[in-house]
């Protein structure tokens, strides 16, 4: 039966119930603003022109939606922590959700210490003749750290670093238009002089191609959107939370995203030089605060940028910890890991993950860029089956409802437009698959173009 399940929940390992709504829609936020918007936007417009880009973060945003209100309808219903492996496992199959949930936990523990290499490069900017390396362990411990108190403490870290980015982004914005409409008296009223997508050289199927090829970057953009699956278990009150936090999340993120790339495109041209590097000096974002006239514009956005990869290592320790604690509460991981503190913290997971972790991260340093940036690309697939795993179970999910003799209005959170939005964002997911089969073809190792966070 879907009501009524048994969520595990024993005396010593229970999971603490203090996220508010405020933490969710926050966390669901700042899981999909990072390096993909900051840093990597600028190659994408070189690459396909303003327009291209609109088009695919609009399509992939299409996606994000599907997966995001799909997740929210089973997870109000069934409000596991770690929910994705479980959730299939019960409305799909048993060994589609044994494989999602470990695929899922591979995944966030491979994103760690890319992050954390990040992390470990950009204070690099001030100190040039620091060793990269101080600054990763110090952030190891900081965000490891924070892992371990109460999941309290998680949520206000996460809701202020993802606060900062929002205003970051709203203040870019507003200062973007302002020079698109003449605030800038070098540059004049620009207008849309600088929206020509005729710069792309070759035939249709290389623009479009070109235009594909913006996809894997948009794609790693949106990554995160589906953590509000994994917070829901620690929610005070999911099935009024959880609800509240994916109805606004996705607007503010579509606004925020294609506005804020519609103000770059406006003002840089795609033929520019320096709009092709993913280097943060180089950054769309920081010409446009040059444009305005702010002084350290490099300084501000390392700044915000290194929130930003401390926000998302930050929940890639949450999401890997919580879907490890979640499998070993299903007999599909030791239960050894099942354990909490006093806090409910899944300390074991932690430690665990953290060890893990930090042997990813000496694997980044010895081994050579190519190998890493193949295991980068190895995290943009997996991130593509789990979200194709979700729409494919939410199918299932409201197939078995209906055969119950449910009715879809007695669901405490209904997806729109069920099954047409899954069935497109199935459709997106084939085409964007197909991209990286094909593009691993053409280029060994190389599936996902100008991964914005891999270094040479």
């Amino acid at each position: 039966m879907i009501q009524g399940v048994k969520i595990h929940e024993g005396s010593e390992n229970k999971l603490h119930r203090k996220l508010e709504a405020r933490h969710l829609q926050m966390i669901a936020l700042g899981g999909t603003i990072g390096t993909g918007l900051f840093v990597g936007s600028g190659a994408t417009i070189s690459q396909a022109g303003p327009g291209g880009v609109l088009i695919a973060y609009s399509v992939v945003g299409v996606l994000v939606y599907a997966v995001v209100t799909g997740l929210g309808e089973m997870t109000t219903q069934v409000p596991i922590s770690g929910a994705f492996g479980e959730i299939s496992r019960r409305f799909l199959d048993p060994g589609i959700g044994f494989t999602l949930g470990w695929n899922y936990y591979f995944q966030w523990l491979l994103t760690i210490p890319a992050e954390l290499t990040i992390i470990g490069s950009i204070p690099l900017f001030w100190f040039p003749d620091a060793k990269d390396w101080y600054f990763t362990l110090i952030g190891l411990v900081a965000v490891f750290s924070m892992n371990l108190m109460s999941v309290r403490v998680y949520g206000e870290v996460e809701y202020w670093l993802s606060f900062t980015k929002v205003v970051a982004i709203c203040i870019f914005i507003i200062i973007g238009i302002a020079i698109i409409f003449g605030a800038n008296k070098d540059l004049g009223f620009l207008g849309f002089k600088n929206w020509n997508s005729s710069e792309i050289e070759g035939t249709p199927i290389v623009s479009f191609l070109a235009v594909m090829s913006t996809f894997t970057n948009a794609f790693y953009s949106y990554g995160g959107s589906e953590l509000i699956g994994v917070t829901a278990g620690e929610a005070k009150n999911p099935r009024v939370a959880v609800p509240r936090a994916i109805k606004g999340t996705f607007w503010r993120i579509a606004l925020f995203y294609l506005i804020s790339l519609l103000v770059v495109g406006l003002i840089i041209p795609m033929t520019d030089a320096e709009l092709a590097k993913t280097d943060v000096r180089t950054s769309p974002f920081t010409r446009v605060l040059k444009y305005a006239g702010v002084t350290g514009g490099a300084d501000i956005m390392n700044v915000i940028i290194l929130i930003s990869i401390v926000s998302a290592c930050n929940g890639a320790i949450f999401a890997s910890t919580r879907t490890l604690q979640s499998l070993a509460a299903n007999n599909i991981a030791p239960q050894y890991l099942v354990a909490t503190n006093k806090q409910g913290v899944p300390f074991r997971s932690i430690l665990i993950t953290g060890f893990f972790g930090s042997l990813a991260l000496i694997g980044a340093y010895v081994g050579t860029g190519t190998v890493f940036n193949f295991l980068v690309n190895i995290l943009s697939v997996s991130t593509l089956i789990c979200w194709c795993c979700i729409m494919i179970t939410h199918l299932n999910f409201r197939s078995a409802w209906r055969k119950q003799g449910r009715k879809d209005e007695d669901l405490v959170y209904k997806a729109p437009f069920y099954p047409y939005f899954d069935y497109v964002g199935l459709i997106i997911g084939g085409v964007v698959l197909g991209y990286f089969i094909y593009s691993a073809t053409q280029i060994p190792f190389d599936i996902v173009a100008h991964a914005p966070y891999v270094g040479k």
